[in-house]
């Protein structure tokens, strides 16, 4: 009778075991948070026609990109310091046109203000039919469906991206990089230069050809619509369905997994 109770008893303490994780998670943030206690919110909303750039960059903390089928950018950007003194040291510059946003940080370096405490949390809800670029961020990175290009570079910090259908071009990252990906524009997507794992969620109608090379860890094929064959030292090519446009993935820290959807 006793072994009955088993797996339910391990999965009891997985579950609790991972709750112990999150809420310790969760107070290390807030008491990351409590050491800046001067704020400033920045909530904004802007018209943008399709296929309109929206640019974020030198951000210290976490990116949260939200997307649906809209004309309307809101921007919601939490500025923190740890003094009055450094919150007023820099700003973050919004610049705006029925085609464009750009949002960048920008710091004075003079009267004290070339060494200071602060970070932000910055929440974009966009239009999924942008090209979006992110550059320079320090902290976690979440984005949504993007119909349009996405560039990204220079973010340390883990990487999740929902969907991604125009071209990517993703490079600098340190950190785990999640993508998933339906379809792919002619010019494809191309990944290099990742200190961490990577994981490509690919649909299963998906098709593609692979280029992977430079990985300094496994490389896995856990999708049933892939043939991957190692090619040389480091060097592996592959085919996704009936092949098309190529995902490239080069000089990779770290594992490298290919999943279906």
């Amino acid at each position: 009778m006793k072994k009955k109770f088993v797996f339910p008893c391990i999965v009891t303490l997985l579950l609790l075991l991972l709750a112990s994780l999150s809420a310790a998670s969760q107070q290390r943030r807030d008491a990351d948070d409590r050491n800046y206690p001067e704020r400033e919110e920045i909530d904004k909303s802007y018209e943008l026609a399709p296929g309109s750039r929206v640019e974020l960059s030198v951000i210290s903390g976490s990116v949260d990109v939200e997307t649906s089928n809209t004309s309307l950018a809101e921007v919601h950007i939490i500025r923190m310091a740890e003094t009055r003194k450094d919150l007023d040291c820099y700003t973050i510059d919004i610049e705006d046109t029925p085609t464009s946003l750009i949002m960048r940080h920008k710091q004075e370096r003079t009267g004290g203000c070339s060494n200071i405490r602060a970070k932000q949390q910055v929440t974009l809800r966009l239009p999924r039919n942008v090209d979006l670029k992110l550059n320079a961020i320090s902290g976690p990175v979440r984005i949504g469906e993007i119909d349009g290009s996405l560039r990204l570079s220079g973010i340390s910090g883990r990487v999740d991206i929902a969907q991604a259908l125009g071209y990517s071009d993703i490079s600098g990252i340190s950190g785990v990089l999640s993508i998933s990906i339906p379809r792919l524009s002619d010019r494809g997507m191309r990944v290099s230069g990742i200190s961490g794992k990577l994981e490509l969620r690919l649909a299963s109608n998906l098709n593609a050809n692979l280029s992977v090379s430079g990985v300094n860890g496994d490389v896995n094929n856990a999708a049933s619509n892939i043939t991957l064959t190692k090619v040389g030292e480091d060097h592996f090519a592959g085919r996704i369905g009936g092949g098309g446009s190529v995902i490239s993935v080069s000089g990779i820290s770290g594992s490298v997994t290919f999943r279906g959807e």
